[in-house]
């Protein structure tokens, strides 16, 4: 038979060897907990490493994007100016032409456009380029052409810059440089732009 002190001895000795067992369980546990959460840590914070660095990659590829988008612009407006430029001195050209090749320029443009009936409207500074002579001139050769050679100088002047408009009635046939000149822009645009900047 056990005595009680052994008995009580017994009990304690469960009692130690239950509280050793339940501390070493909760320290397993606690070390689980630990390490579970110093991976989520990690992982949170791998996450937020990638997110930044995605984040900064987008920036950098957003930015590079405007940069690109910025110097297409100024090119664009660079190559815009250049061609202004140049249809602006070839319209300085026309309007400098000398009375003999202006008169033979003027000419091509009233057969090509002139029904022959028309009234010649000009710019009084071209005076000696449209003579009755000249008229004349034109005239014959638009008969020649099968053309009623009927054409007269007008006695309204506008200031046109060079060139002519024709009027029939109510109607208005604008030739003057400028319209002659927007009129070749249209057609030769794709052409200078590759003369000026054969590259692009």
């Amino acid at each position: 038979m056990l005595n009680t002190d052994s008995i009580r001895e017994k009990i304690l000795g469960d009692a130690r060897h239950n509280a050793a067992q339940l501390i070493s369980d909760a320290d397993v546990r606690a070390q689980k907990a630990r390490a579970a959460s110093e991976t989520r840590i990690s992982d949170a914070r791998a996450q937020s490493q990638r997110d930044v660095e995605a984040q900064a990659d987008e920036m950098r590829d957003r930015m590079l994007r405007m940069a690109e988008l910025d110097m297409r612009k100024a090119l664009l407006a660079t190559k815009r100016q250049a061609i202004d430029e140049a249809f602006d001195r070839a319209l300085e050209r026309m309007r400098a032409m000398d009375t003999a090749t202006a008169r033979e320029f003027v000419m091509r443009q009233l057969l090509e456009n002139a029904g022959g009936t028309e009234s010649i409207v000009f710019d009084a500074r071209d005076e000696k380029v449209y003579t009755p002579e000249f008229v004349a001139t034109v005239n014959a050769a638009l008969k020649k052409a099968g053309k009623s050679g009927e054409l007269r100088l007008d006695a309204e002047r506008r200031a046109i810059g060079g060139g002519f408009i024709l009027k029939d009635g109510g109607a208005e046939i604008m030739c003057t440089y400028e319209a002659i000149m927007s009129q070749a822009r249209s057609a030769l645009e794709g052409d200078v732009l590759k003369l000026l900047f054969p590259e692009s």
